[in-house]
């Protein structure tokens, strides 16, 4: 079973050398600590860059607010200092020099528009401020956009984080890995070495094996938090999660310039993506046009550091953008009189894999103008075995009545020594140890007969019934080549007592046919080829990196394992009455 994740270590520790660098230091002068002063007394701390050459100029000025501490942009700092800007890296609220504690989400809005207002007064600053930045840093450009700092003239969010929608938990289910970011996050300083180590891995098994409750996970780990409880006691997608996003209102006064960047396994992209289509759907005109979209073949950390490889996925050289370039470029247009940058050809621009060359249009929703349907059947297969495997047809079989059956034991722990959890296959996107999983079901479609160019998310509608009150799913989509290369395109999970709506839970009923939708995590571009089949995968969710949904009436977060049913039943149905099938969007 191929589960889908947020880890992002790497990506917050190393920063590679993508920023230009000559030896000639001198050319830039840091004002280091600078003191900045909130409305309620608090001072964050800044570190500031500026061309020698430009010292009595007033200058625009890149912003980047992080969590992550202010080292980690000294080589941004110099490259923008050398290129005629002033830069600024202020350490967030309670983290690296700066007075406070850092409440992840909590105070980012005000002290970063407080930050901004504060740059517009300096002698160095012209009243222009572009913010930057990946991750957590692209999250708080919205964050702060949402307050409407006059001197805030462009952001460039890369890779933005989703509260609630994609961290630290996904379609209301969440992931061990959340207290191992707190971790990260704690204190003043960074945790590298307590990060990187397995230490994690062997307190989630354990989290998984001894039955407890996921609550009590930061009390195993010796980390007790309060922002991993608070986080835990708004399990629903409430107004606790939806303040983080704008209102139509809001939406519809933005009027600056935006470039936003994601990519097609950017573990971000739900919240990145948020931002984008609320602005595209609610936003004015004006402004509409003047926000650019660049998805492209990279997982979260390839937005700001892309590569040509990627799990075993190969591409071609122009999937490496140019991004410090891209940044400068965007800043000297949007700040300055220069150019707008030559890559935007339109306002979306995007890279079909397989295809491997980007390709523009004006609007997301135009990237695939039909949708290719195909019916689940298993009237003459068994689809619990990868071998005969069950079918994926062009149209429903009538009588083909007989649902397939799965079966999961909360309590029996199996995963641990499931092939897909065990495996370290550094080619992951075309890994198919999850076939040898328990309670996998599989599906094949026939040969394409044509090439076809998948543009979105996959969706699946299935017609389910089961035994116990709620159940975590799991969906995954491949393309099994001609050679019989497994290459993984969707995955998608869903609690089942959200599955009306990620706002109110509703319990189900037992052994009532319902059906589920699927809508699917992350969009992507893909050309399949000629003579490919595509394989589904239907599954339960059982694995230690992922919450342990006991099926129980509690919320999962305070489930135990005394008193569950220990042979919970499902049933997915297939047929003209109950047509449960994928959906994929294609661009013909």
């Amino acid at each position: 079973m191929k589960i889908k994740f947020t880890l992002i270590l790497s990506l917050l520790l190393l920063t590679i050398n993508l920023f230009s660098q000559s030896k000639d230091s001198s050319s830039v002068t840091i004002d280091f600590y600078k003191k900045i002063e909130l409305s309620d007394g608090t001072k964050l701390s800044a570190n500031i860059y500026k061309p020698n050459n430009l010292q009595n100029k007033k200058l625009p000025t890149i912003l980047i607010i992080t969590p992550y501490v202010s080292d980690e942009n000294h080589k941004r700092g110099m490259f923008f200092a050398r290129n005629g800007y002033t830069f600024i890296t202020v350490d967030c609220r309670g983290r690296g020099n700066s007075d406070g504690e850092f409440i992840p989400f909590e105070n980012d809005s005000k002290d970063g528009k407080e930050v901004v207002d504060w740059i517009g007064k300096q002698s160095w600053n012209n009243g222009k401020v572009g913010m930057l930045g990946g991750s957590y840093r692209g999250m708080n450009q919205w964050f702060i956009l949402k307050e409407f700092p006059k001197n805030l003239k462009t952001i460039i969010p890369i890779a933005s984080v989703g509260p609630g929608l994609d961290f630290p938990k996904y379609n209301n289910i969440f992931y061990p890995y959340m207290l191992r970011w707190l971790m990260l996050t704690s204190g003043k300083t960074m945790n590298p070495n307590l990060m990187r180590s397995d230490f994690w891995d062997k307190k989630q098994e354990q989290l998984y094996t001894q039955n407890i409750p996921f609550n009590k996970y930061d009390s195993l780990v010796g980390f007790p938090n309060k922002a991993f409880q608070s986080w835990l006691s708004h399990p629903s997608h409430d107004v606790f999660w939806q303040r983080f996003y704008f209102s139509k209102k809001e939406s519809k006064q933005i009027n600056i310039p935006i470039l936003s960047i994601t990519g097609h396994f950017d573990s971000d992209q739900p919240g990145a993506l948020k931002y984008y289509n609320d602005h595209m759907k609610y936003g004015n005109d004006k402004a509409i046009k003047n926000h650019y979209l660049i998805i492209g073949p990279w997982n979260h950390g390839g937005t700001r550091r892309p590569k040509k490889e990627l799990g075993g996925l190969n591409f071609k050289e122009n999937a490496v953008l140019n991004m410090p370039q891209l940044y400068l470029d965007w800043f000297n247009w949007t700040l300055k009189d220069g150019k707008k940058p030559s890559l935007l050809k339109n306002r979306v621009m995007y890279y079909p894999m397989g295809e491997n060359k980007w390709k523009y249009t004006s609007d997301l929703k135009a990237l695939s103008n039909s949708t290719k349907e195909l019916y689940l059947s298993s009237i003459y297969n068994n689809a619990d075995d990868l071998f005969s495997s069950g079918h994926l047809l062009n149209k429903p079989l009538k009588q083909d009545k007989t649902p397939d059956i799965t079966h999961y034991n909360p309590v029996a722990n199996k995963a641990i020594n499931y092939s897909s959890y065990k495996s370290k296959n550094k080619e992951y996107h075309k890994d198919q140890s999850y076939v040898n999983d328990g309670g996998v079901l599989i599906y094949h479609s026939s040969p394409l007969k044509e090439a076809i160019e998948v543009n979105g998310k996959i969706s699946f509608e299935g017609y389910i019934s089961m035994n116990v009150v709620d159940a975590d799913f799991e969906i995954s989509v491949y393309e099994i080549t001609t050679s019989n290369e497994s290459i993984f395109l969707q995955t998608d999970q869903l609690r089942a007592r959200y599955r009306k709506n990620l706002v109110t839970p509703r319990l189900v009923e037992k052994n009532k046919i319902e059906k589920y939708t699927f809508e699917g995590e992350n969009m992507f571009s893909r050309k399949l080829n000629k003579g490919s089949r595509i394989r589904f995968v239907f599954s339960l969710i059982d694995n230690p990196k992922v919450q342990k949904n006991y099926t129980t009436v509690k919320d999962p977060s305070t489930q135990q394992a005394k008193g569950v049913v220990e042979k919970v039943t499902i049933k997915l149905y297939h047929n003209t009455k109950y047509p449960s099938k994928i959906s994929i969007p294609i661009l013909k």
